[in-house]
Parts: structure tokens; sequence; C-alpha cells
């Protein structure tokens, strides 16, 4: 819970209801407020997060490095050529570097296609054993988005993009910088009005936060806001946020390096590979600075992103369920 909110909230009923300054009524109107304070749900105190102006409109004079085609729905090349492009290094001030000559196997033998996709049985008892934020798994049956906003007719997601908070802005990293309840503190990404940044959240304990189902259309990049599309893109690209924290002046210059911690690349594997069984087939990774970069103020994340230490992670996860037992019961995590 966000202490200043849970002050300001204890303000406005003191306001309401005058507390005496003397007198065991002090201590019983006390108890009552903190009762109401406590019995409010989390998401009361989550920040407005919706913009009170209009967002400045993009307009693409390219399809950005990775030629994306509106015609198909997707980028140039087969999936496992798009990957290669969209995950190239991203460099500081969002340079690009190099379209990758090759991907780690775990993801050059399965991006775009339905072959060995984990049980979702499985998959649901080892979400039960983790006990993270139980709305990961609650739609592990349901359908991923579409674009188009769900259109039925429209493609289901293909892309899942890798962003980086760029913030909190520091004047130095901690040495604590992967514990710091401060930098790590996922109640900054909680929204009042459902308009959180992505669809998952992950702190660099590897605890995260669901700001949306994964069958909830939703765009975190100008690309997809590109006015060229019409809403075309929505539904297309999911989105997953780790907070890596940044050092340096206005423009957000200097990442930690390494960029991220083992645990958050483990659980960027394990949203991709539940995305992936939603999706029916293994989704195409992507960054956020490659989908942006020939937009006027695109970013720059993730920086210092590691894509072996990515798939290594899937690797160890893919491993673990298979040699997980299926349970005889499917129990969905979270659900009622």
């Amino acid at each position: 819970m966000n202490r200043n909110a849970g002050r300001d909230r204890a303000r406005n009923l003191r306001n309401r209801w005058p507390i005496k300054t003397t007198g065991a009524g002090v201590w019983l109107r006390i108890a009552g407020i903190a009762v109401l304070v406590l019995a409010t749900p989390l998401d009361a105190f989550g920040a407005t997060c919706r913009p009170k102006r209009a967002l400045p409109a993009i307009v693409v004079t390219t399809m950005g490095p990775c030629n994306y085609d509106p015609d198909t729905f997707s980028f140039s090349g087969d999936p496992a050529q798009q990957a290669a492009c969209l995950v190239r290094p991203v460099k500081r001030w969002a340079k690009l570097g190099p379209r990758l000559s090759s991907l780690p196997p775990v993801f050059a033998g399965r991006v775009g296609r339905a072959s060995e996709l984990p049980n979702r049985t499985v998959l649901a008892a080892l979400l039960g054993e983790l006990h993270l934020d139980g709305r990961l798994g609650q739609g592990l049956l349901d359908p991923i988005s579409r674009a188009r906003d769900n259109d039925p007719d429209a493609p289901a997601a293909k892309y899942l993009v890798i962003h980086d908070t760029s913030g909190p802005k520091l004047g130095s990293f901690p040495a604590d910088i992967d514990e710091n309840r401060k930098i790590n503190n996922l109640a900054r990404f909680r929204c009042s009005d459902s308009f959180e940044i992505a669809h998952v959240v992950v702190n660099r304990r590897g605890d995260l936060f669901v700001g949306h189902d994964l069958g909830v259309p939703w765009r975190s990049t100008k690309f997809e806001r590109a006015l060229n599309f019409g809403g075309e893109l929505k539904g297309l690209f999911l989105h997953v946020e780790f907070i890596q924290p940044r050092r340096g002046g206005r423009h957000d210059i200097m990442a930690p390096n390494p960029g991220f911690t083992a645990m958050q690349y483990d659980r960027l594997a394990l949203v991709y590979t539940l995305a992936s069984v939603r999706a029916g087939q293994w989704l195409i990774p992507a960054f956020h600075a490659v989908i942006d970069n020939d937009i006027r103020g695109g970013h720059d994340d993730p920086q210092n992103f590691d894509l072996a230490s990515f798939a290594h992670s899937l690797e160890m996860l893919l491993d673990r369920l298979s040699r997980t037992e299926e349970p005889s019961v499917l129990l969905i995590p979270g659900a009622d």
C-alpha cells in the first residue's frame, strides 16, 4: 500500500469525522478510521495513470528497421528472421546493433511454431507452486489477445515486447540494487483506473505484478499508436516491463550492468511460455527500442539485456516442466 495514499485517506476521513483530543473517544474514533483504511481495497490506493491530455499523435514515415508489413500483421521474414531483427542489441542513446546472425537454439527451433509447447496442466501446477500474482494463471485456458482490439477475425498476438522502466532515477546505484525495497516497489505500477503500463511488470527480486491479463489488448509503444494503422495493431503485441533504475542526467543515460537479474530472466521465461501456450504457438520476442527506433522520441530499452541469459532461463524452465508429473486435475492458480 502506498503510504502517502494511506495518509491522504486517513486525513480525508479525519476531516469528515473530527476527532476529539481527549477521552476514550479518541481511540475509538482512531480505531474506526484504521479499520476503514485497512478495509479499503488495495486498488483504491493506486494512482490515476491515464494521461490528463491526449498523447501526441504519431505518424510513422517508415515501417521500422524490421520492415513491418500491415497486410500480413508481421515484420519481414520468417519468425526466426523476425526475432533476429527484433532482439538485436540496444546500445546507449537507442543505437541499435546489427541484426543477429543466429538465435539461441531454444528460440530458433520454436518461434512461430506450435511444436513443443508445454502441457497446460503442468504449467498450472508450476504457477501454483511459485505463489506469484494469482492473476498470471487465471486466464490459462483463455485465448490470447487479438489485433484490431480483439477483433475475432484478426490475428492473435504474435510478439512479446520487452521493456525496462528506465527508473527510478538515481545519483548512484546502491549496493543492494536488487533487493532495495524502494527500487523494487511494484505498488508504483498499480493504477486505480486500469491504465497500467504493461501486461506484466517484474522487479529485480523476481516478484511480478499483472497489470492486464494477456487477453487484454494493450499498446505500450509509439509504433502501435501510429495513426497510419488506425488501431489495427492493438492486441498484436504483449508487453513485459522490467524494473531497471538509471543513473545520470535527464536522458536516463546510464543503466546498471548487468542490466537484469537471473530472477527477472526466469520470470520472463515463465511469462513468455505462458503467453505462447495461450497463443498456441511460440511468440516472437522483441525489444521496445527496435520497434520504436525510427520514431522521434523513441525509447532506448531494454539496456544491457542478455539474450543468452533469457535463453538459459527458458531452457531450465522447459526442462523443469518436462520432468514435472502431470496432475490428475487442472487447478488454475488464482481461480475461485
